[in-house]
């Protein structure tokens, strides 16, 4: 009799940890799932947000050229903003590159620095794909000769070149609404 009791109360001790775990899964599973939802709804409002902040940016021309020539002419005029909206979409480069130009700006540098663009017509452009192109300048220097150039990273360094040949680049992009935008600079 005491071995029914104890072999009773083992089964239903057994059974009332099943339906414990059970209990517990369930709930986890439920609140795993309702997380889940919540998080592909952020990501849905988060991608509409992008999506619309694309259609919105509408700085640019419909072809590398018109860009690069905005781009300059902005620079030229000191509209710092202006010449920033011509990047692609990135919150952080924009404003590195803002910065940068207001600095150079504020030297009195910010003409020079645009001034040393080639005109369009003496870029070369190679790597030309559908929707991105590359524009390479070349120039010539007879003696050392020191510039403020971009570094790369978003900003730029004054840089003292020996006479001789050198090439930049400058990188385009065709966004989502057809509009080419500076990638790299």
């Amino acid at each position: 009799m005491f071995f029914k009791k104890i072999l009773k109360f083992l089964i239903i001790f057994i059974l009332a940890l099943l339906l414990f775990y059970l209990g517990a899964e369930a709930g986890y599973q439920i609140k795993y799932k309702i997380e889940q939802w919540k998080a592909n709804k952020a990501a849905d409002v988060f991608n509409k947000a992008i999506i619309e902040m694309f259609k919105q940016d509408t700085y640019g021309g419909k072809t590398p050229e018109e860009t690069f020539n905005m781009f300059v002419d902005a620079l030229k005029n000191e509209d710092i903003d202006l010449a920033v909206k011509y990047f692609v979409l990135d919150p952080d480069r924009r404003a590195n590159f803002w910065k940068e130009f207001n600095d150079l700006k504020e030297e009195g540098k910010l003409k020079e620095y645009a001034d040393w663009f080639p005109k369009w017509e003496n870029l070369k452009q190679e790597n030309v794909k559908e929707n991105s192109l590359t524009g390479y300048f070349y120039w010539e220097l007879k003696e050392p000769e020191t510039k403020m150039l971009p570094n790369g990273a978003g900003g730029f360094i004054e840089t003292t070149f020996p006479a001789g040949e050198y090439r930049n680049s400058i990188d385009f992009i065709k966004n989502t609404n057809g509009i080419w935008k500076i990638e790299n600079l």
